[in-house]
């Protein structure tokens, strides 16, 4: 707390620096030392903002009271957790084959046309009641042949599902296959800024804090669904439909794994710039020659259409879709290691001028082609058939038009071995940035917080391990990964573990992300990174300017250590560091 009043006092020196004319340009014989003193002003401006919102956040959140929803930790409950495999395997059981099932499903409820949902993602208290293509929930069943049950895999379209609402899609599942072994049921969301609220913070957000707040003040139990009852529960009976008809699906096959780089796809809106520019692609082939089904893995925000339009969409996810379908699969994404990345093509390097929703529609197009096309020359994506001519002809006379198959696309294609070991835990994370405190105490959003004796709020959340055959390493997160988390880079420094390349991969292990799973807690960054609000300086154009405020929607600066401290703690439990 002293350090937090030291902060709030040294507003005072901030203030008076910011009369001081610091962005006139410098003279070549001080440049560099201007230069040095307004990246270190900036600095200093970011640590006074950071002392002063954190300060504020923090004594707001402690005098609010809490609504009768909450309790002590010590009433947490596991219903509905589903711990995955009691025994990893390291080899295929003897004769074994995946088997493998599909199905999805529209999660617009029937009475969507009435204008009674919320957007979710940008825009507070906008109800809408038109969506230009679909939200879905898409659904995997895989079986690896030895016998110790079945994992299922399924992405929601929409920006995130709180842990509660989880375990209740697993009770759902469990109860529309009561006589199948089912080893673990993972939730995933596609992130999608313009789909419906299914986080409670973009409904009637003014009117549910007054409900609440005089709830919670007389102690009764008026309180408000932050999130439409009969959305969730359309989400949960659409994928326990999804799960019943996907293992009833399941067919023995082939499973294989590719990737290819898409740097020019996807882009980091922070500094510094570092991303897992690859995207990940798990293709299902069955023995019958019927249907196969393509898992696509990457990072990147769909969010192309979402500003600034009043429209419900699945972004460029529902496009890749349609191109995936159309070629004979089957599609589920789910999301990489999210950050702050974002595409990089409105345009898809056409020159076009279009619509938001037109670029989206392209960009998702184009996605979709790249995954098909893998590994494949020019000339084999040529005569392939991915290619819509009647697509490309629109630009061909743009302006800097580039064919996205130009040059081929890279990647090697390998046999996935019938392995598929998951294990999870679940822990209450501590919740320390005073927004989420705030929320939670008033039971403005469907996480389920605790609060102890002394004050601290804690949320029940889950981290899961998963491999499929012997090189593919998976983290189940709860939030939105940045990269260097997984890849190192210059925020780590200070970080108390190294990253997850250095800290469980071998030499020919590739380490993949499924964020958002079974949980939405925010922006996960290294400790030392944290910011509610950065100031930086760019040299080269000698100018100021406010960013990273990423800050604001994660659990707090301890996120990273907490939730990827409980992975490596899972991660041992299950594959012995020492070994």
């Amino acid at each position: 707390m002293k350090k937090k009043i030291l902060s709030v006092i040294s507003v005072i020196l901030c203030l008076a620096m910011l009369v001081t004319p610091v962005t006139a340009s410098a003279t070549s014989d001080t440049e560099d030392a201007g230069a040095s003193f307004k990246a270190g002003f900036a600095d200093f401006v970011s640590d006074t903002l950071n002392g002063i919102i954190d300060f504020l956040l923090d004594g707001i959140s402690s005098i609010l009271p809490a609504t009768v929803k909450i309790k002590d930790p010590s009433e947490h409950k596991s219903d509905n957790f589903l711990a995955g495999n009691d025994k990893f395997i390291d080899a295929p059981a003897e004769g074994a084959k995946w088997s493998i099932g599909y199905a999805s499903a529209s999660i617009l409820p029937d009475d969507f046309s009435e204008g009674k949902y919320y957007k979710g993602g940008y825009d507070i208290n906008l109800q809408l009641s038109e969506c230009i293509d679909d939200l879905k929930v898409r659904l995997i069943a895989m079986d690896d042949g030895s016998g110790r049950g079945i994992s299922i895999l399924a992405a929601v379209d929409c920006l995130g599902l709180a842990n509660d609402d989880v375990r209740n899609i697993r009770a759902a599942v469990l109860a529309a296959l009561p006589d199948v072994k089912i080893t673990s049921i993972n939730v995933s969301a596609t992130h999608v800024h313009s789909g419906i609220d299914t986080q409670g913070i973009y409904t009637d957000t003014f009117g549910h804090v007054f409900q609440n707040l005089f709830s919670a003040i007389i102690g009764i139990d008026w309180l408000c669904d932050p999130v439409d009852t009969k959305l969730l529960k359309t989400i949960a009976d659409q994928t326990a439909a999804c799960a019943k008809a996907a293992v009833a699906d399941m067919k023995t096959g082939t499973l294989t794994y590719a990737k290819t780089n898409i740097d020019d796809y996807v882009r980091d809106r922070t500094n510094p710039d570092i991303m897992i520019d690859y995207m990940y692609r798990l293709m299902f082939t069955p023995d019958d020659g019927s249907k196969g089904t393509i898992l696509a893995n990457f990072g990147c925000h769909p969010e192309t259409t979402g500003y600034g339009t009043q429209i419900i969409t699945a972004d460029f996810v529902y496009y890749t879709e349609e191109v995936v379908n159309k070629a004979g699969y089957n599609f589920i994404y789910i999301q990489g290691a999210v950050g702050t990345y974002t595409e990089d093509q409105h345009y898809s390097n056409d020159g076009l001028d279009m619509e938001r929703a037109d670029c989206t529609t392209r960009f998702g197009q184009e996605i979709g082609y790249i995954l098909l096309a893998i590994g494949m020359t020019e000339d084999e994506i040529k005569a392939s058939g991915i290619i819509d001519e009647e697509r490309e002809a629109l630009a061909k006379d743009s302006e800097g038009y580039t064919p996205w198959y130009e040059g081929g696309i890279e990647g090697e294609t390998k046999v996935v071995e019938p392995i598929l070991n998951v294990k999870l835990t679940e822990y209450l994370v501590p919740v320390e940035n005073g927004v989420y405190r705030a929320f939670g105490k008033l039971s403005l959003a469907n996480n389920v917080m605790y609060e102890d004796a002394d004050g601290n709020i804690v949320a029940s959340t889950e981290v899961g391990y998963m491999e499929l055959g012997k090189d593919l390493k998976i983290v189940l997160c709860p939030g939105e990964t940045y990269a260097e988390l997984i890849v190192g880079g210059s925020t780590m420094e200070g970080f108390k573990y190294k990253s997850a390349y250095e800290m469980i991969a071998d030499e020919n292990d590739e380490i993949l992300v499924f964020d958002l799973v079974n949980d939405a807690l925010g922006y996960i960054m290294a400790d030392d990174d944290f910011v509610y609000l950065r100031l930086t300086y760019d040299a080269e154009y000698d100018e100021f300017s406010f960013a990273d405020s990423w800050g604001l929607t994660s659990i707090g600066g301890h996120a990273a250590s907490d939730i990827y401290g409980k992975f490596y703690e899972l991660y041992d439990s299950v594959r012995d560091f020492n070994k």
